[in-house]
């Protein structure tokens, strides 16, 4: 019988050789780190919300409010990636500027179960003290919230 030649020689280095170690602790201090520095995000992140503005209509409770301000600020950050997809990297960085200034200034009830409500970013130069950023006219259906135009 003709021996195989399929044992490694023990001068030739084998796969399990050639790697260069990986500490697991190292591996696992940066996956940590990087699970803490998510969630300090997303905690800021949620600071920065806009305020609720004075013209509420009592109707809306908090969790409808929180709603809404989360649409307008969904809004400019879709209008936002959307420049940035087209390669207009001044536009998206507007957007994202005017994504943590923005605030509900006015909240209208049209009586018909719609509201306008109109999102501005306060400028002490402006004429008026602020510029206007968006406007939208939002719907409450199935228990949800959804813009049915922003103009």
């Amino acid at each position: 019988m003709a021996k195989s030649n399929t044992r490694v020689k023990p001068d030739q280095p084998t796969l399990e050789q050639n790697r260069p170690a990986r500490p697991r602790g190292i591996v696992r201090s940066l996956l940590i780190l990087s699970i803490a520095v998510v969630v300090t995000v997303l905690y800021l992140w949620h600071l920065l919300l806009p305020d609720p503005p004075d013209s509420i209509p009592g109707t809306l409770t908090q969790r409808d409010q929180s709603q809404i301000a989360r649409l307008c600020r969904q809004h400019t950050i879709r209008w936002a990636v959307d420049r940035l997809r087209s390669g207009d990297f001044r536009a998206f960085g507007y957007g994202a500027n005017r994504l943590f200034q923005q605030k509900i200034h006015r909240f209208i009830d049209d009586k018909d179960g719609t509201y306008r409500i109109y999102v501005v970013v306060y400028d002490k130069s402006a004429p008026d003290g602020f510029n206007p950023w968006s406007r939208h006219q939002v719907v409450k259906t199935n228990g949800h919230w959804t813009m049915l135009r922003s103009y």
